[in-house]
């Protein structure tokens, strides 16, 4: 799923290496799967109340840049050859790269909703794609992320739709299977910059 802009973005680059899917196997125990329960609720109330330097770049209203741990490279929203907008993780780091600078809106929890231009990122029957959303729109559940920290400065962006989905990028920059992508693989970590601080432009306004 993708989605139309009147925004002119760049043009995705073809990828030089293609994915690969494991399959997945489901354990078929029923006391297994009590337990893998209770772990995932476990997991979700620490990263609910989690801290770390890191997400003090997750305020609403910030612009932000996600820099991939696998690609050393950006989360970007790209045009795909069909015309419809996607993304990868081959952005270029700084404010000039507007297509790949994400403005927060945080919900509480460490869970955030993070936009470029009315595209909201998301993760949609386990892939990662672009939602546009019009002004006034109701926006839903699939754009929000909960933020799963890794040390104090790498984060992922774990689906709360499907706790075990999240927002993965390759080595060449492609994107990963959000199906695949676990919150602790290097290919689901970022760096995250901030580009924007609305609070302190005011202040250097008035100065």
């Amino acid at each position: 799923m993708t989605s139309k802009n009147q925004e002119k973005y760049p043009a995705q680059e073809p990828s030089m290496l293609q994915k690969v899917v494991d399959k997945l196997e489901k354990a078929g125990d029923v006391v297994q799967s009590k337990l893998e329960a209770a772990g995932h609720y476990l997991e979700s109330e620490w990263n609910k109340h989690n801290f770390g330097p890191v997400l003090n770049n997750f305020v609403t209203g910030y612009r932000i840049q996600l820099v991939s741990r696998a690609s050393h490279h950006t989360l970007q929203i790209v045009e795909g050859p069909s015309g419809q907008l996607t993304l990868d993780g081959k952005g270029e780091i700084g404010a000039h790269a507007w297509n790949a600078i994400w403005t927060v809106v945080n919900d509480g929890n460490n869970q955030v909703q993070l936009y470029n231009n009315n595209n909201f990122l998301a993760i949609v029957n386990g892939e990662p794609v672009v939602i546009q959303v019009g002004n006034g729109a109701q926006i839903g559940a699939e754009t929000k992320f909960q933020l799963v920290l890794n040390g104090d400065y790498l984060v992922a962006l774990q689906s709360t739709v499907g706790p075990d989905r999240c927002i993965g990028i390759n080595e060449d920059g492609s994107l990963k299977t959000a199906q695949i992508c676990a919150s602790s693989s290097v290919n689901s970590l970022f760096g995250v910059l901030l580009i924007k601080n609305p609070e302190n432009a005011q202040l250097e306004d008035k100065k």
